[in-house]
């Protein structure tokens, strides 16, 4: 940790004896989240704690910029030897107008965009910090993110491990978008084969939204496949998938209100929710072993609530509040969360560099 503080400490000093336009940009989140799963599926838990990002950003030519920070997470506890996690934030970025490629720290807002069974969403919140290749692309006619994001890299006898995939956006016209997403998981690797382990979960579907309707009204319909392979014959893939449909009800643009329902069949993900899923964990030897396939068909529901609080200097205070419905149980969740910036210039930003806001 000192080390990382020193090197970070270097790169500023060098930032500023070059002479390079710098920011200084500061990102708070104080969280609460709670559930109460007790069925087969997935586990109940409870996160506590508080983030923040700190780092500074250099323009060193009108497109191109290097971001240089901390990232810390301390899970409130009384407990002796607290847990504290400490990641360096390093990244590279080149930006021409709706276009930024990163390699480094990953932009990582919101998982990307993907649905719940993609990407479970307290992964915002367990896993804000990713390295890796990103492309972002947002212009009118076409949005995207796609990313590579490494957990473990290919090293002796140590199995790699990492994710990707992404999210691809195409409006159709001002109400309609066609969107596809993609999520992959890989554990293996060429150096050691103890391990081979292959995830792939592909969705397709629209968003709608109707203005007018009960303020502004969004649906969102996506077909879900998803397929598990365990070693290298391809042959023995598991393949299952689902039907995903989303409304949300805004009567202004703090409050959402939504409902989610869910219809699948032999389906698994290994980073989403899984109330989605058909089986808690894969089992290398057979599937439909204890903590392995639970049950074939499966519907899921989902109603929540969300309400926005502004508050001074652009904090947000968020409360939210859902009822889960799998099969035959039901549960509930809720989470309260601040997020709070803290952005200072140190010189001006050079023609081309995007504001604070926009990073």
């Amino acid at each position: 940790m000192r080390k990382t503080f020193l090197c970070l400490s270097a790169l500023f000093i060098t930032a500023r004896v070059l002479a390079l336009d710098l920011s200084w940009d500061n990102r708070f989140f104080f969280y609460g989240d709670n559930s109460e799963f007790f069925e087969p599926y997935r586990t109940g838990e409870t996160l506590l704690g508080q983030q923040g990002n700190s780092y500074f950003e250099a323009a060193l030519g009108p497109r191109t910029f290097l971001q240089f920070g901390v990232f810390g997470d301390f899970r409130s506890t009384s407990t002796q030897d607290p847990a504290v996690d400490v990641k360096p934030l390093l990244s590279f970025q080149y930006r021409e107008g709706g276009s930024r490629f990163v390699m480094g720290t990953l932009v990582a807002d919101d998982r990307h965009g993907f649905l719940e069974p993609l990407e479970v969403t307290t992964l915002e919140i367990t896993r804000p910090v990713e390295y890796g290749f990103q492309w972002i692309e947002n212009d009118p006619g076409f949005q995207c993110d796609l990313f590579l994001d490494w957990h473990q890299l290919n090293v002796g006898l140590q199995p790699e491990e990492f994710d990707y995939g992404g999210v691809l956006r195409k409006p159709l016209d001002d109400d309609l978008e066609l969107e596809g997403q993609f999520h992959g998981f890989h554990m293996g690797g060429q150096l050691s084969y103890t391990i081979v382990f292959n995830n792939w979960v592909p969705a397709l579907g629209f968003r709608w939204k109707v203005p007018g309707l009960l303020g502004m009204t969004r649906f969102s319909a996506f077909g879900v496949g998803a397929g598990h392979l365990e070693g290298g014959a391809t042959g023995s893939t598991q393949w299952g998938g689902g039907g995903y449909l989303k409304t949300e009800v805004h009567p202004d643009d703090l409050l959402d209100l939504f409902g989610i329902g869910w219809v699948g069949r032999d389906f698994y993900s290994q980073e989403g929710d899984a109330n989605y899923a058909s089986y808690s964990t894969p089992d290398s030897a057979s599937l439909d072993q204890l903590h392995g396939f639970v049950k074939s068909e499966r519907t899921y529901f989902e109603l929540g609530a969300l309400r926005d609080f502004p508050m001074d200097g652009g904090a947000v205070f968020r409360a939210e509040f859902r009822v889960h419905f799998m099969d035959d149980t039901s549960a509930y969740s809720y989470k309260l969360s601040v997020r709070a910036p803290l952005d200072i210039d140190l010189g001006n930003l050079k023609s081309g560099s995007a504001p604070a806001e926009d990073r």
